[in-house]
């Protein structure tokens, strides 16, 4: 599974968000640097492969490639996995392990603390 670019599919993402029951799961990581995010990347591309809902929009976030979403954002620990439905957090933590039923998380951060996502990707004009 490839994620979408949230430049180059901007739109689709906030259409997709903007739906009845519209759902972001974005991990946070740095492929680059964090061996832990380059072993689970592959596995959270197949959690996402088999997502049939068109609410949904799976994205995986490189700290330094999508830092202009993040803001001044700084995890405690990496990767970070966000889970919002309809613009509510649902749940959010440290990414233990991904496999075919879901993900385990190990809580962290405080909500106020997060970076905006979905203010950001469910706005339909936010990358023009």
């Amino acid at each position: 599974m490839t994620f979408p670019d949230p430049w180059l599919d901007a739109a689709d993402i906030a259409g997709r968000l903007q739906q009845p029951e519209g759902t972001l799961v974005a991990v946070v990581g740095a492929r680059a640097w964090c061996a832990k995010c380059r072993q689970l990347h592959p596995a959270f591309a197949r959690l996402a492969g088999l997502s049939k809902a068109s609410s949904t929009v799976w994205l995986w976030l490189d700290l330094e490639d999508h830092a202009e979403f993040l803001g001044r954002f700084v995890p405690e620990d990496l990767p970070l996995l966000l889970h919002l439905r309809e613009g509510q957090l649902v749940e959010s933590g440290t990414v233990e392990a991904f496999d075919h039923t879901g993900w385990r998380l190990r809580p962290s951060g405080r909500e106020e603390d997060l970076p905006p996502l979905w203010k950001i990707f469910s706005s339909a004009n936010w990358a023009e």
